[in-house]
């Protein structure tokens, strides 16, 4: 979706761009004007609103009084929202003069809204961290938004009658937030009555719907699930009566039509006939329940339902479930002899189903074709790292001679199964394809400078080269970088994608202030004689940083939080020149037979600011190639060396990199990027060569 702009005027000045760390509401009760503050960095000067729910905003006078160290800290605004604004998630960031801001998100709820004592600003911490200190809760129902801080628990009380129902629920990763939250509800002897974590259909987050035996208070502690420190560690208790979906069959339907959906007791009809062809995934909600939206696929093939009594022809999105523990699905597909496809599962990557998706493809006779789901991570230095349990997966894979009819089998790799195992198969004839997503959420592009934008490519048996650029750049925006090279057939294993990274380089023309857009980033993959392949990139949205472990095999609960259902662009935007410029040139090149070795000079241009010693070199995709003997001349401290090496076994082609380099500018680290490089690689002479030039 893309974020509606409101205007508001204010006086110009150079200043970094803007961050926020906090909003002051996390949430409001629907159809309320309320004050919001937003908490960040550089906010002085904010001179428009960017945000798709449905209000006005009107700044409010700043909070701190000018030049104490707190100037820019915070900006408010009466926000006034319109009666039809839905209870939901919305997307707020800021612009300034220097740029824009990372987006945080905001609830629009039903119910009153309280915060938590200790989360107030200014509040003192520790005033409800046990069973013997709990905030007291009315028993209307609330909406209390709160933070945890580390190995902190947070108790709350509640009257109750005997027989009374009340669900309690707790909004965190769905919101934009870091923590895993866990409920706990006691009784006043302290007995635990109910526990949830990791509820269905709430991804991460947990909700507990219960009866309480008798009259008396009870007490409902949250606390994270491995009581870890996160800097986004707010969430939202919601507790009330009411209705929530308890399923949701199918997962998605087809775009541009409209597809019945059961949400438990009751089913509707979601219209996905003016979704956008961009949108990945649309929301449904239950009819009156102040329960969040659920993510509704969106797909483009003929849609199916299990059971399948015959053949199925492709394309097709097979909707299905494994209903009990160990159950395996397979469904027939019409095929073509020598017929390329891809067959991808969609599932618990949408946040609405639990299963651990095994795909398997096998022949008439049960010769397996491919499989996915459950092989090892490729060994390959160069792959972006993938967690053994974070994707759904895909094979792409060629139909054997001879062979009209295949089946696609899937299960969980755990074995289990139930009503929170749904599953979308999708199945197209694809000769070789790709997909890109974006590693940054937005982009701000100096004046006469540059900017990095890395893209992460998994290859779905296309393994050419692909070339990343900007389909929408506006006038001054000069687009560098963001070649992907060709993959060598022999690092693939099995049926997993292949992933790379790349970079793509965003500079500003001198003088140029490039103004507030979404670019279209996209791919352009060239497979031999059948026309281009072009991807449009996927953006996150937002990316919110997990403390834990982030190596390969990492847990889901420790990826970072994006929100990926925000839309595919990359926002961006132009900021002040930087204090310095970083140029690097080519000096020399020496011809090997056991490689090249490039020799490199960087420059820094600039005033006021004290270099670095050394700089950073980044290789996109580039096996074998090595930066080494990093030197600062001892005369010029703007100026060094260092050697770019390759060896025999590095695969011929072109490689960009680029070098960044790190100074220390108004008290805050700024990364400054050189304009991109290439490295072009031919193959070793048979006797050594020296070639300097």
């Amino acid at each position: 979706m893309r974020l509606s702009l409101v205007f508001f005027s204010a006086a110009m000045a150079w200043a970094l761009p803007p961050t926020v760390t906090d909003l002051k509401p996390r949430g409001a009760q629907k159809g309320r004007p309320f004050k919001l503050t937003l908490v960040g960095r550089d906010l002085t000067e904010v001179i428009r609103i960017h945000s798709t729910l449905p209000a006005s905003f009107t700044a409010l006078s700043p909070e701190e009084p000018p030049g104490t160290m707190a100037e820019g800290r915070y900006a408010s605004f009466l926000v006034e929202p319109k009666s039809d604004a839905a209870t939901g998630v919305y997307p707020v960031r800021v612009e300034t003069a220097d740029g824009i801001s990372n987006v945080q998100l905001f609830s629009i709820g039903d119910f009153t809204e309280l915060t938590e004592d200790e989360a107030a600003m200014g509040a003192l911490p520790n005033r409800n961290d046990s069973i013997e200190n709990p905030q007291s809760l009315p028993e209307s129902a609330v909406t209390v938004t709160g933070t945890l801080r580390g190995a902190e628990r947070d108790f709350y009380r509640v009257q109750a009658k005997a027989g009374e129902r009340r669900v309690i629920e707790v909004e965190g990763r769905r919101i934009g937030s870091a923590i895993d939250p866990v409920i706990r509800v006691f009784d006043a002897a302290g007995k635990e009555l109910a526990k949830s974590e990791d509820t269905p259909r709430l991804g991460l987050d947990a909700r507990v719907d219960l009866k309480f035996p008798g009259d008396g208070y009870y007490y409902v502690e949250v606390h994270d699930a491995r009581f870890s420190a996160q800097s986004a560690n707010f969430y939202r208790l919601k507790t009330g009566v009411y209705d929530y979906p308890t399923d949701i069959f199918p997962l998605g339907g087809r775009r541009g039509e409209v597809v019945e959906v059961s949400l438990g007791a009751q089913t509707l009809k979601a219209d996905l006939r003016n979704e956008a062809p961009d949108a990945r995934v649309a929301f449904v909600s239950l009819p009156g329940s102040p329960a969040l939206p659920l993510p509704f696929d969106l797909g483009d093939h003929p849609e199916v339902m299990e059971p399948l009594a015959a053949p199925v022809a492709l394309p097709v999105t097979i909707n299905g479930r494994l209903s009990k523990p160990g159950e395996v699905d397979r469904f027939a597909l019409a095929v073509t002899p020598g017929q390329r496809l891809l067959v991808e599962v969609r599932a618990r990557e949408l946040g609405t189903s639990k299963i651990m998706a095994v795909l398997s493809i096998t022949d008439p006779v049960g010769k397996q074709i491919a499989r996915s789901g459950d092989e090892k991570l490729p060994e390959d230095f160069f792959t972006v790292g993938q967690s053994q349990t974070a994707g759904d997966p895909n094979v792409f894979f060629q139909v054997p001679e001879g062979v009209t009819q295949i089946t696609v089998a899937i299960e969980d790799l755990a074995l289990r199964g139930g009503p929170d195992y749904a599953y979308r198969i999708s199945a197209r004839p694809a000769s070789e394809d790709f997909s890109l997503s974006l590693n940054t959420p937005f982009v701000n592009i100096p004046e006469g400078g540059s900017a990095n934008v890395p893209v992460i490519l998994n290859r779905k048996g296309y393994l050419g080269d692909v070339q990343v650029k900007v389909k929408n750049p506006p006038k001054g925006l000069i687009v560098e970088g963001g070649y992907i090279p060709l993959q060598n057939p022999s690092q693939v294993q099995g049926n997993r994608g292949i992933v790379r990274n790349g970079v793509l380089i965003l500079s500003a023309e001198p003088g140029v202030r490039i103004p507030a857009v979404e670019l279209e980033i996209e791919a352009v993959g060239t497979p031999a004689g059948v026309p281009a392949i072009v991807r449009r990139a996927e953006g996150p949205g937002m990316l919110v940083a997990v403390s834990g472990a982030t190596i390969q095999g990492s847990v889901d609960r420790q990826r970072p939080v994006n929100g990926n259902w925000m839309g595919m662009d990359l926002p961006a935007a132009g900021t002040s020149a930087m204090p310095a410029a970083l140029a690097v040139e080519l000096e020399k090149t020496t011809h090997k037979t056991s490689g090249d070795e490039f020799l490199f000079r960087w420059k820094w241009e600039g005033s006021e600011v004290e270099f670095p010693k050394t700089v950073s070199i980044d290789m996109v995709s580039a096996a074998d190639i090595r930066a080494i003997e990093m030197k600062r001349d001892e005369a010029d401290a703007a100026t060094g060396t260092f050697l770019v090496t390759t060896t025999r076994l590095t695969q011929p082609g072109t490689y960009d990199f680029y070098v960044t380099g790190r100074l220390m500018w108004r008290g805050q680290n700024v990364d400054i990027y050189s304009r991109p490089i290439k490295v072009t690689v031919k193959e070793a002479p048979a006797d050594a060569v020296a070639d300097d030039r």
